[in-house]
């Protein structure tokens, strides 16, 4: 079983994929006398779109294009790799041959998705602006973020959910911020729905986190710390919900039309 963690991509040994840092998603590997056969494991509780693309002619057979895996699923011989391509030369490196990467999710038919209410993702009788609203100018205009919300929350302050669901992704361990080279370094939680969308809560402080992988939580339910980690210029709380990774707009049971505009503030 091979990984090492990095926020949207980690490099396994020799290829780069995005995953948790957790155990809940992971390779294992089946080694013969002439191959090792790579597994693709999902223990969590939603689908993942695994990617596996070619870079350059090879004899590595592998499963090619976007391929679902299940919740609690896994995918046998997404990779097989001949043992003589190890053995004839030691600086051989999967990535060189093949492009692989997943994502959480599938995408969903617009009538699937629930008209579903959120509450804010902070605590009661608390007051933070928008720093940042849907389609906003410095980093709200990607398919990924273009409905998400920067709340102005100050590092050390409670993160609650915003809607029920079972945490996929947590990460914890960054502890760097500055600008475009550090967007994969953010601290951030990840839930899923029960329609299928995902809640990520992003910029979350070292060691700040206070669910884990597999955890069903409730609205409301205190799940992280604010923090000031990855692509950012001050503390704040990133939350977008994502229809697989296109980012989608949301209302509030608090009030009508929440981040819809910049430099407002909000009380919960």
């Amino acid at each position: 079983m091979i990984r090492q963690i990095i926020i949207h991509c980690f490099i396994l040994c020799f290829f780069v994929v995005n995953v948790t840092s957790s155990q809940e998603i992971e390779f294992s590997k089946i080694k013969s006398d002439t191959a090792t056969t790579f597994n693709f494991v999902n223990k969590t509780y939603a689908p993942i779109t695994l990617k596996i693309s070619k870079k350059q002619d090879t004899e590595i057979q592998f499963l090619e294009g976007n391929t679902l895996c299940k919740p609690q699923d896994s995918l046998v011989n997404v990779m097989n790799v001949p043992k003589r391509l190890f053995e004839n030369d030691s600086t051989f490196e999967i990535s060189d041959y093949l492009s692989l990467s997943y994502s959480f999710g599938k995408t969903l038919p617009q009538d699937s998705i629930k008209n579903y209410l959120y509450e804010l993702p902070f605590q009661k009788k608390k007051r933070y602006k928008i720093m940042q609203g849907f389609n906003g100018k410095f980093s709200h205009q990607s398919v990924q973020s273009k409905y998400a919300i920067d709340f102005k929350i100050p590092i050390g302050d409670t993160i609650v959910a915003a809607r029920n669901g079972y945490v996929v992704r947590v990460l914890s361990h960054f502890t760097e911020r500055g600008g475009k080279s550090y967007r994969d370094k953010a601290n951030q939680i990840v839930i899923v729905h029960d329609d299928g969308t995902f809640a990520y809560y992003v910029h979350l402080d070292t060691n700040g986190t206070l669910v884990e992988v597999n955890d069903y939580v409730k609205a409301g339910q205190s799940i992280g710390i604010a923090g000031f980690t990855g692509y950012t210029t001050k503390p704040h709380l990133h939350f977008v919900v994502r229809n697989a990774e296109e980012a989608i707009p949301i209302e509030f049971k608090k009030k009508e039309g929440i981040g819809k505009k910049s430099g407002v503030w909000v009380k919960n």
